[in-house]
């Protein structure tokens, strides 16, 4: 063990203590017997499946980022408390064990209390990754009453709006779906909760220093929390606020020329060394050189490996060296993540890196010299993005949010009166023919006028429909002010596992309340075009007309929604899965809710409209105001199917995630060519095979900021995103 400093309190682990993050145990596909036993404690019990869950996420994870079997051998070195750090006598009572390996790390962590931590370091160089296998290694030592290392991102968190543990439980409800907000009370007030908060730089600036206060505050000083973040961005936070109180403090330092040298050729096979050895010969040689400089980076490094892993491919790794190509660190920067790219989409295919684990769906047809091509644009369109966003999560159900609102109610809204218009032609066709026709008319005759009036009947039908749910989307967006979030419910009786339907009576009520609202305002806006439809033929009594079918429509719908939405809210019960939420996953759940409710709650939807008219003309006597209000039994039936079939499927297009996914990132974003038609497989294929993202729960991330700033860049970007 080395120190250069007493450090307060922990001796041997003060400020100058090396903690060398490469050294990984050879059996970490080796999972702790803790996660299956079982407990008859709830408490305990969700402990043990939590931390089961979470070991397969982040295991998984590592082994796509590649921190196995070679991880690169980054320095930590414990910083003095007076530069970013607390007070030395605050961070805690002594460590014991050796600072040699991450396991003699993680054992003194878990050791101390409070078990509190804060991670600095560059750009690029790698608290991420000591996140990542810090959580892993505290897994695997893990035993009867520990903690559960819980790693999440911060970036989607806004410290105005929301206390940091009403957000932590919902991530982690929404992470690991299987346990309620309940129960995650419950863990965090028993103290078997660690959370690890990866990355502080990537909230706003100026909510930074508010943010560390409500760490602070929400998390005092007893209780336990590990945070990253950038050494600059958090020196510049701790000048206007306090720091993570009673945290020691560790930093990334760069790695030596040494290091750099033996990781690359650790990190190729034998049989490709020979390639790597003039670039490690002169990293080696002058140690200051650009290259040694650009590489001491762990992201640099990465990348590094990465672009020139292909033998085949038409890239040296020995040209970094070449002073008079790349004369500065920033040449060799801006080349290794400018090539990233065209390396890992080549225009032959290849086997997959990862032969034991199932591949993901193809996002094109087949390869071609294109391929880099198209996909560094489609992934400089996911970039920006999320830069016009200030965000680093890559949310599915936000592709297209950064589209003018304009045009984006009028892609939804042309998209639902298309699917209404075809939906009125067919069921119109379908009446007309069977019930309309003269006596005496042979079957031709009656399917001409069911076409022709079905065809008649779409074309006035469609336009009126897309322009109600343009502006429902309008609306709703202008209200909520965000994307619609997908359902982390699922529809049932009861969950998969006899879990009971966790929605009070007051919550049911509530959603009964507001869709009958929002029905009786839009079977208003139909009841209004009624109405504008007679002044249009020259009606006299076009007011009268268009006042009763206000009144009507709106009692109808209001009716029809309410007890839809009420049924639905009654219906939902927790998704009961044994793996963390992934984007796939969430985007299934959401569609298949929206079918269920097509399905099931569209014939009730129907009833509901056939019963209501009944009542309504009942109650008025077959007239209003003069207005003769009748309901015909097949033309009752044939409003019903319209009310359930067009108006459900529009409902579905214009108000849920899954349904603004398929309109957006299934078809628009495809047309204008901004994303493949495959989106879900091309984003799982650049996480999974080409590394370009990665993933946190039900989101995708760029593998590192300065990737997704260099991808937003091309100037060819200029009218990508405004329309």
């Amino acid at each position: 063990m080395t120190t250069e400093a007493a450090g307060g309190q922990w001796p041997g682990f003060g400020p100058g203590t090396v903690i060398n993050l490469a050294v990984v145990k050879g059996d970490h596909n080796v999972q702790n017997n803790y996660f299956i036993t079982k407990d008859p404690d709830p408490v305990e019990s969700a402990t043990r499946h939590l931390a089961g869950l979470v070991w397969e996420q982040w295991h998984h994870e590592a082994e796509l980022r590649d921190l196995f079997p070679v991880p690169i051998p980054v320095l930590w070195r414990m910083t003095d408390g007076g530069n970013l750090g607390d007070h030395d006598h605050l961070t805690g009572a002594p460590m014991a064990g050796s600072a040699s390996d991450l396991d003699s790390f993680a054992r003194s962590f878990s050791q101390r209390q409070p078990q509190r931590l804060t991670i600095l370091g560059g750009a690029g160089s790698g608290k991420t990754t000591m996140a990542v296998l810090l959580v892993l290694e505290l897994l695997r030592q893990m035993k009867g009453g520990d903690r559960v290392p819980v790693l999440l991102p911060l970036a989607s968190w806004r410290p105005a709006e929301e206390h940091p543990k009403s957000w932590l439980i919902r991530q982690i409800v929404d992470t690991y779906p299987f346990l309620s907000a309940r129960t995650v009370r419950d863990l965090l007030n028993r103290r078997r909760i660690l959370p690890v908060l990866d990355g502080l730089d990537e909230l706003p600036d100026l909510e930074r220093p508010l943010a560390l206060r409500k760490l602070n505050s929400g998390y005092p000083a007893h209780e336990p929390l590990v945070l990253t973040c950038r050494t600059h961005d958090y020196a510049k936070v701790i000048k206007k606020g306090p720091v993570l109180r009673s945290a020691p403090v560790v930093e990334g330092r760069p790695l030596t020329a040494e290091a750099v040298a033996g990781y690359l050729l650790d990190h190729a096979t034998p049989q490709q060394r020979d390639r790597w050895r003039p670039l490690t010969d002169a990293v080696t040689r002058d140690p200051d050189g650009p290259a040694a400089q650009a590489l001491s980076v762990p992201l640099l490094l990465w990348l590094c490996g990465k672009v020139h892993e292909d033998p085949d491919q038409d890239r040296n790794p020995g040209d970094l060296a070449n002073r008079n190509a790349f004369p500065t660190p920033e040449k060799i920067e801006q080349h290794l993540l400018d090539s990233l790219v065209p390396a890992v989409y080549p225009s032959d295919p290849r086997d997959s890196p990862h032969p034991d684990r199932r591949a993901p769906r193809r996002w094109a047809r087949g390869h071609g010299p294109r391929e880099a091509e198209r996909a560094a644009r489609w992934l400089g369109h996911l970039a920006r993005h999320l830069t016009k966003r200030e965000q680093t999560d890559l949310k599915w159900w936000e592709l297209g949010t950064t589209m003018h609102p304009s045009a984006r109610m009028t892609v939804i809204g042309c998209a639902a009166g298309i699917c209404v218009g075809a939906v009125v032609f067919l069921v119109d066709t379908v009446f007309v023919t069977v019930f309309a026709a003269r006596p005496g008319w042979g079957f031709p005759a009656r399917l001409a006028k069911g076409l022709l009036v079905g065809l008649a009947d779409a074309l006035i039908n469609g336009p009126p429909a897309a322009l109600l749910f343009g502006l429902a989307h309008r609306v709703r967006r202008a209200f909520v002010g965000a994307a619609v979030e997908p359902s982390r419910m699922r529809i049932g009786t009861r969950g998969r596992s006899g879990a009971p339907r966790t929605r009070s009576v007051r919550d049911i009520l509530k959603q009964v309340r507001t869709g009958s609202l929002a029905g009786f305002a839009g079977g208003a806006g139909i009841g209004l075009l009624f109405g504008l439809w007679g002044k249009g033929v020259g009606d006299s009594r076009w007011f009268e007309i268009g006042l009763v079918a206000v009144m009507v429509y709106g009692a109808q719908f209001g009716l029809v929604f309410g007890l839809v939405s009420g049924l639905v809210a009654w219906l939902e019960t927790p998704i009961d899965t044994d793996s963390a939420v992934r984007p796939r996953g969430l985007l299934a759940t959401d569609r298949n809710n929206v079918l269920v409710q097509l399905l099931l709650l569209g014939p009730l939807a129907g009833v509901t409209v056939m019963v209501g008219s009944r009542l309504i003309v009942g109650f008025l006597g077959g007239s209003l105001w003069g207005v003769p209000v009748t309901a015909e039994p097949v033309w009752t039936i044939r409003f019903a199917l319209l009310t359930a079939l067009a108006g459900g499927l529009g409902a579905a297009l214009s108000m849920t995630a899954w349904g603004e996914w398929v309109v957006l990132a299934h078809v628009w974003l495809p047309l204008t060519g901004r994303l493949p038609w495959r989106a879900m497989a091309f984003l799982e294929d650049a996480h999974q095979e080409r590394g370009v993202l990665r993933q946190a729960g039900a989101v995708f991330q760029f593998r590192h900021a300065r990737l997704q700033e260099r991808l937003a860049r091309p100037a060819e970007a200029g009218a990508d995103d405004r329309s």
